[in-house]
C-alpha cells in the first residue's frame, strides 16, 4: 500500500503528457509550464522515497529515463512537441528533490 502513491503519480504523469494539447487549457503565464514539469517530477521523487524508503542514487537513472521517455512520447501525441527545456526541468525536479530529501 505504501507504493501506491508512487505508481499512481506515474499514471498521472503518463495521463497528463498523453492528452492532445487541444484538450489541455493553454497556460498564459511564461514559465508556468516549466514549473509544472519541475513539480511533477519532484513529487515523483518524494513519493518514491516515502514508498520505497531507499535513498540510493541508483534509482535516479530509471526516473531520469522515465523523464526522457515521457518527453519523447509527446512526439506521437497530436498537438504536442518534444522540448529539451521540458526535459531539463523534469531532471531538475528529480535532482533538486533528491538533494533536498537526502
Amino acid at each position: 500500500m505504501k507504493y501506491l502513491p508512487f505508481f499512481l503519480w506515474l499514471v498521472i504523469i503518463i495521463g497528463v503528457t498523453s492528452f492532445p494539447l487541444k484538450v489541455v487549457p493553454p497556460v498564459e503565464v511564461f514559465g508556468m509550464d516549466k514549473l509544472f514539469h519541475f513539480f511533477l517530477f519532484s513529487v515523483l521523487i518524494l513519493f518514491f522515497f516515502f514508498g520505497f524508503g531507499k535513498k540510493s542514487w541508483k534509482f535516479l537513472f530509471f526516473i531520469a529515463l522515465f523523464a526522457g521517455l515521457s518527453e519523447l512520447f509527446q512526439y506521437y501525441v497530436p498537438g504536442r512537441f518534444v522540448s529539451i527545456y521540458d526535459f531539463v526541468f523534469n531532471l531538475s525536479g528529480v535532482g533538486i528533490a533528491y538533494w533536498v530529501l537526502t
